[in-house]
């Protein structure tokens, strides 16, 4: 007897191939059709035409925030500032005599801008304090970095751009400020904060004193206002 014939192995090879082409076809198709799904859906988030997947906000809304920082950053990518447009005023927090006087001698003769030195209404007993409003924040960098000390950086609610600059007990024990040859001091290197801080719209102002001088550097906006002090030299 004649066994039947098995068939032809080309024929089940093209039936092969055949089945896995459409496969192919079909698992191909799926992806592009789902592709342009995800690019129209995309671009409608992009334009607003659609709400996208996320409902809730990046940014933490004003007013909501809280932290225990309040150390103010210098501006994004700021500079500091050359000395004649820093103006200040130095306080002395301390029982010593004459230290007022002496740093804001040594300030001025550095370029600064200063007003007649006084007394603070309290003692300090840290080093350095320097204390301004929004306005003054890079005025504020640029002093602080005259000095080799940790500085008390304070953000008070004060107008205009007028630094006031407390002298503290321990800066009886190291009193100077860095060489002016330093290279902290360099014009070319960029404002930066010695620890974590926030923009100076998230930070809670410490309130500013009563009598405060105008500054000789601000621009007078009152033309009923008093004149403003002569910087000391």
């Amino acid at each position: 007897m004649t066994e039947p014939a098995a068939g032809r192995p080309g024929g089940r090879r093209a039936k092969v191939r055949r089945h896995r082409r459409e496969r192919q076809i079909i698992v191909f198709g799926a992806l592009v059709l789902a592709t342009g799904f995800v690019a129209l859906f995309a671009a409608g988030v992009y334009k607003g035409t659609i709400d996208g997947p996320f409902s809730e906000s990046f940014v933490t809304p004003e007013g909501a925030f809280d932290s225990d920082v309040n150390l103010v950053c210098p501006p994004v990518d700021s500079m500091p500032l050359t000395p004649t447009e820093v103006a200040l005023r130095v306080l002395n927090g301390t029982d010593t005599g004459g230290l007022a006087g002496s740093l804001s001698e040594d300030l001025a003769g550095r370029g600064f801008v200063t007003l007649d030195p006084s007394n603070w209404s309290r003692s300090y007993s840290d080093y350095i304090r320097i204390v301004f409003g929004a306005d003054g924040v890079q005025q504020a960098y640029t002093l602080a970095r005259q000095f080799d000390g940790a500085v008390d950086l304070v953000l008070d609610n004060r107008e205009g751009t007028l630094l006031d600059v407390i002298v503290g007990d321990a800066y009886v024990d190291d009193p100077g400020l860095r060489s002016s040859l330093a290279p902290e001091l360099s014009l070319d290197l960029a404002l930066s904060a010695n620890a974590e801080c926030l923009p100076v719209n998230l930070v809670t102002p410490e309130p500013a004193p009563r009598n405060l001088p105008d500054s000789p550097l601000d621009p007078v906006t009152d033309a009923s206002a008093s004149p403003s002090p002569s910087a000391s030299s």
